[in-house]
């Protein structure tokens, strides 16, 4: 279970994590009755088939179970598969806000599903049983918000990292 401690929040986005390839993607992202769908494109200068071949090994790895850690900001979401979130009982880490730097900072938990369509990589995050839609919803605007405002989105899955931004 990766916690949001592991991911050096300081440290330089470029710099890949344990010799793990950066992956650099663009994001746009829209809201839907039931959720958001983000569509993620490779990135200016990013290899296509590269790009491709990163997607479908992160949509792999969420089929396994293994959840998606996002940052935009100071605010965590936390996304697994609909299979992952079977397997995983409602473990009491989940449930608590992770601690940055000792101020508390709101940290969603989140479904998603991720397909592959030609080169881009679409990918559908709802919201958890017994977690609020609205709720849900504001944090998702508050994410394209601060994407919009320039900051970038890291994702990492399994200590693969990727940065997304609306450019």
């Amino acid at each position: 279970m990766m916690n949001a401690m592991q991911m050096p929040m300081n440290a330089n986005p470029m710099m890949p994590m344990m010799g793990m390839p950066m992956m650099m993607a663009t994001l746009q992202c829209e809201m839907q009755d039931d959720g958001m769908m983000c569509k993620m494109m490779p990135a200016m200068g990013m290899d296509a088939a590269m790009f491709r071949n990163n997607a479908e090994m992160m949509a792999m790895m969420m089929n396994c179970g293994m959840p998606m850690m996002m940052h935009c900001g100071n605010m965590s979401m936390m996304c697994m598969s609909q299979t992952g979130m079977a397997m995983m009982p409602m473990m009491g880490m989940m449930n608590m806000m992770p601690m940055m730097m000792g101020m508390p900072m709101p940290s969603m938990k989140c479904m998603m599903e991720c397909s592959m369509q030609g080169d881009a990589m679409m990918c559908k995050m709802m919201p958890m049983q017994g977690m609020n839609m609205e709720m849900f919803k504001n944090c998702c605007m508050l994410m394209n918000k601060m994407m919009e405002c320039g900051m970038p989105m890291m994702m990492s899955c399994n200590g693969m990292p990727m940065m997304c931004c609306t450019c």
